[in-house]
C-alpha cells in the first residue's frame, strides 16, 4: 500500500530509495491518495506499507506500527496565510522558528 508518486514525488521516492537500500523493489498492490486509507488497506489485509511516523497518530484497530529506519528524514512545510493575525498561527511560526533545521 503507498500514494501514488504524483500525491507526494519527494516522500514517494524517499520511500521506494528506502526499499532500494534495503535490496528491494516494492509490489504496491494498492495505491491511495490519504494516508488514512492506505491504514484502513492495510487494517483490512490487503498488504503493508512503509509511511512517515507521523502516520502513527492513526489508531486502527490491528494496525501495529514499527520504525524500520531511525535516521530516515523527510522535510515538512508550513503554509499559513500571509498577514493571519491569529496567535495561533504565531505560536506555531515561533515554534518552527527555533528548530535550526527550518527555513521559511
Amino acid at each position: 500500500m503507498l500514494l501514488p508518486r504524483e500525491a507526494g514525488p519527494r516522500l514517494h521516492d524517499q520511500i521506494t530509495g528506502l526499499c532500494a537500500a534495503a535490496g528491494f523493489t516494492p509490489w504496491v498492490a494498492q495505491r491511495a491518495v490519504e494516508w488514512q486509507t492506505v491504514c484502513a488497506l492495510v487494517e483490512t489485509g490487503l498488504g503493508v506499507s512503509l509511511a512517515p511516523a507521523s502516520i502513527r497518530r492513526i489508531r486502527l484497530k490491528g494496525v501495529a506500527f514499527r520504525t524500520v529506519e531511525p535516521n530516515a528524514r523527510t522535510r515538512v512545510a508550513v503554509g499559513w496565510r500571509k498577514d493571519d493575525p491569529s496567535p495561533l498561527v504565531a505560536h506555531l511560526l515561533a515554534t518552527v522558528s527555533r528548530n535550526p533545521d527550518s527555513a521559511r
